[in-house]
């Protein structure tokens, strides 16, 4: 792994840009990138925290991005063009999740959420945009989430933040079709990426208004501690590989067992008959049935749920 400092270009292979790849899909799409011989220029928030990240791999190169420092990101995108000489995708990964009642959670808190996960996104799009016209081609791949196909409770902010991103795919995708470049996204369901490790904290209890929400708050989170392993974030790596190298096929991705049949479920119930089937997760722990039909979605390539407090 060579830090951004390093100089050297290497036209004959591929090269892609990832953000947010300290850990999950993130991590694991670098990892099978690096593997298949691709040039990968890998990102971190804080790179004096990571810098033994990759170092088996010398084709991967690892820079310093915030997302929601626009300078930042148009100088790493300069760096990266100007290493790598020319750059085929871009996949905008880096995000979090804030989690809990939308009436305890700031106007701070959901700003924040919007910052990273939405206007970071546009932010390395835009900063891209003028090298993949000027050659006619490339390919952005956003992760989205199955919360934008349907919404889960207790999370409006990160799932319309996601929402965002579905909507942004879609239009760029008919706006940049004339100079031959394709967005696509991908909506995963529930992975093992520790993302609920990470958790903005919207759930303030010492706020007197998150009193009526405890009983259903606490019995939704319940769900996570009944399933201690769910589908590995290299299925999303795989997919994510996949969306790169085929110029043809699906645009919108969904990923993932429980993904796919809320999605179906979504689209064939009545809406009021689905948001009943949702708000049972408030209502009732997950039966023993129920569990089991959970774990039987989320296949054999597992991985352990990591589950932590959230993060203020």
């Amino acid at each position: 792994m060579h830090h951004a400092a390093c100089t050297g270009i290497t036209m004959s292979r591929k090269t892609i840009f990832i953000t947010g790849t300290n850990s999950g899909f993130g991590k694991a799409t670098v990892e099978r990138f690096a593997k298949a011989g691709w040039q990968v220029a890998a990102t971190v928030r804080n790179l004096a925290t990571h810098r033994e990240l990759f170092q088996e791999y010398p084709n991967v190169t690892l820079y310093a991005l915030d997302v929601t420092d626009t300078l930042q990101v148009e100088a790493v995108a300069e760096a990266v063009i100007a290493k790598f000489g020319s750059v085929d995708v871009v996949v905008n990964n880096a995000g979090y999740c804030l989690m809990g009642p939308t009436e305890t959670s700031s106007m701070e808190q959901i700003k924040r959420q919007f910052d990273t996960n939405v206007f970071g996104v546009f932010a390395v799009i835009k900063a891209f945009i003028p090298h993949f016209r000027s050659k006619s081609s490339g390919i952005f791949i956003n992760l989205a989430s199955a919360s934008a196909q349907f919404n889960y409770p207790y999370i409006a902010g990160y799932g319309s933040s996601k929402w965002a991103v579905r909507g942004m795919t879609e239009s760029l995708g008919i706006e940049l079709a004339p100079y031959n470049i394709e967005v696509k996204a991908i909506y995963p369901g529930l992975h093992a990426t520790g993302i609920f490790t990470k958790l903005d904290d919207g759930a303030d209890v010492k706020n007197p208004g998150f009193a009526p929400y405890a009983k259903y708050f606490t019995t939704f989170l319940s769900a996570q501690s009944s399933i201690s392993s769910v589908t590995a974030p290299d299925n999303i790596a795989n997919e994510i590989f996949q969306a790169a190298t085929r110029t043809k096929g699906r645009l919108h991705i969904i990923s993932g067992g429980d993904a796919k049949l809320y999605s179906f479920l979504k689209a064939i119930l009545p809406e009021r008959m689905f948001q009943k089937m949702q708000l049972r997760a408030l209502l009732h722990p997950l039966s023993p049935v129920e569990i089991s039909f959970a774990k039987w979605l989320f296949g054999s390539n597992l991985a352990k749920l990591e589950v932590g407090k959230p993060k203020p």
